[in-house]
């Protein structure tokens, strides 16, 4: 089965919302607008666009967490 990058970027960002107790709730809503984003991108076949926006989420939420 060949590697779907899109699909395991966008399973690391629901990890991350699901886990985002500790950041603040406007990050948190962020990370949920990007995740629908990129689903909706992955579902209308724009790969790489869903790799971009769910990889953007990813990196904003490692810099909340470390500035907390």
């Amino acid at each position: 089965m060949p590697e779907d990058l899109a699909a395991d970027t966008i399973r690391a960002l629901e990890g991350i919302v699901e886990a985002s107790n500790a950041l603040p709730e406007h990050t948190v809503e962020l990370l949920r607008v990007s995740l629908g984003q990129a689903r909706a991108a992955k579902a209308a076949g724009h790969d790489q666009e869903a790799i971009t926006i769910a990889a953007q989420a990813l990196q904003t939420a490692q810099n909340a967490s470390e500035d907390r």
